[in-house]
């Protein structure tokens, strides 16, 4: 009965697209005040201090807001939106494109998976780009163009115009590429992003499994019929128009983001998992499962998952506010590749405050409560019910007895060279 109650959950959840659900009332809207006069930029500067306030308010008049740590971290994640909000929304031009870092350990956003390199870039729908980069040697490549911008104006990245995959790219023997992005199919032989009605942002994600070994390569796009010309000179309206466009961004995304948490929270029972199930309407070959723990300092999650037909498995633990945890200095995510399995087929972790002294330890980063997502990424067809994931809550003091004995034991100077490792490659993917 409990796994088709879960089942049930996720399957409401997954239903209606990963980021933006219908199972409430549609996450508010920023108001535009009217320009009006000869002073557009005093007046867009006025709405870009309120977008704000008003995101500011989202986060304080939200049950999460209770403690000095969320409250803490409320303040971060303001300033993790602002970041990304100025640089799409102020900095970026739809007639000269560039592809700009989405998101990063400076702006994070949405239940990021720490695993990818997000970029994107904003585009038109009417007019024709060339993506010239290279395919890199990450786990997978996926490029997709999505109706108006993730999170803003009631948009979602499970919008697609088009997707096109790592797979499918037409590459030289040095892994080099171009893609069209067009309405009109360029011919057999040349990589095709069909471009489209409402299209404006093309995402790219290299998503890494090893992050020892695996790199993502440099990307560029140019519009066509437009190389090598200048950009517009900056005005007064344009400039206003860019703070608008942050203002806006800035408060829908967090409104998004924040109802999609507490609706996740509110239907998923203590310290469960659901099973997986399709992103519905995103990627093809996507699944993901949710959960979420409430812990205190002697109660641990054994979370146990298996490997399976995808390309690419991560798990990763977030904060209420929908956004990862330090995956960088704790081991707040895991990857298949960096994660040790046992003889019985199955992968354990233990989600705890304390290390418990194995390998496969996510790390709650002292949080008390939070969110838990894994994603499959390639899978032909639904994950088969014995691959499901599954967890149980235990005593801290009897992790070792819930778990497999081949399980080795992790000691604190192993941890300190994991993290090391950890550490220096996030930094080597986020060069900057």
């Amino acid at each position: 009965m409990r796994k088709l109650f879960l089942a049930t959950v996720a399957g409401l959840l997954v239903s209606v697209g990963f980021f933006v659900g219908r199972l409430t009332t549609p996450a508010p809207n920023f108001e535009l005040g009217e320009i009006a006069g000869d002073a557009p930029l005093d007046q867009a500067w006025d709405d870009f201090l309120r977008a704000q306030q008003e995101t500011l308010a989202l986060f304080r008049n939200s049950p999460f807001f209770e403690d000095d740590q969320q409250r803490a971290e409320a303040y971060r994640g303001l300033l993790y939106s602002l970041v990304g909000s100025i640089k799409a929304g102020a900095l970026m031009q739809h007639d000269y494109p560039r592809f700009m870092t989405a998101v990063d350990w400076t702006s994070k956003s949405g239940l990021d998976n720490p695993d990818n390199n997000y970029y994107i870039a904003l585009i038109r729908d009417d007019a024709e780009y060339r993506i010239i980069g290279n395919r890199g040697s990450t786990t997978h490549l996926i490029f997709q163009l999505v109706v108006g911008q993730p999170g803003v104006r009631g948009a979602g990245s499970s919008t697609n115009v088009s997707v096109l995959y790592g797979h499918e790219l037409v590459l030289d023997d040095d892994g080099n590429f171009e893609v069209i992005v067009s309405r009109e199919n360029p011919g057999a032989g040349v990589n095709w992003l069909p471009n489209g009605e409402g299209a404006e942002t093309l995402l790219a994600r290299f998503t890494h499994s090893d992050w020892s070994s695996e790199r993502d390569a440099v990307l560029r796009i140019e519009k066509i019929g437009g190389e090598g010309a200048h950009g517009l000179q900056l005005t007064p309206g344009r400039m206003a128009q860019g703070l608008r466009n942050t203002a806006v961004s800035l408060f829908d995304r967090n409104a998004t983001w924040l109802q999609y948490a507490q609706r996740i929270w509110t239907l998923m029972p203590r310290n469960s998992i659901s099973s997986a199930q399709p992103s519905q309407g995103g990627l093809v070959g996507q699944h993901s499962a949710f959960g979420s723990w409430q812990l205190d300092n002697d109660q641990a999650i054994i979370l146990s998952t298996a490997p399976s037909a995808a390309d690419y498995q991560g798990i990763e633990l977030g904060n209420l506010w929908f956004v990862s945890l330090d995956y960088e200095t704790h081991s707040s995510s895991l990857t298949l590749d960096q994660m040790e399995c046992s003889e019985d087929g199955r992968c354990y972790a233990v989600i705890s405050h304390r290390d418990p002294g194995i390998q496969n330890w996510l790390d709650t980063e002292g949080h008390p409560r939070g969110l838990i997502m894994l994603r499959w990424q390639g899978l032909a067809e639904d994950l088969p019910e014995d691959l499901q994931p599954t967890a149980t809550l235990v005593d801290f003091e009897r992790i070792r007895d819930a778990l497999p004995a081949d399980v080795a034991e992790f000691t604190p100077e192993q941890r300190k060279v994991q993290i090391r490792e950890r550490r220096a490659a996030v930094q080597g993917r986020f060069r900057g």
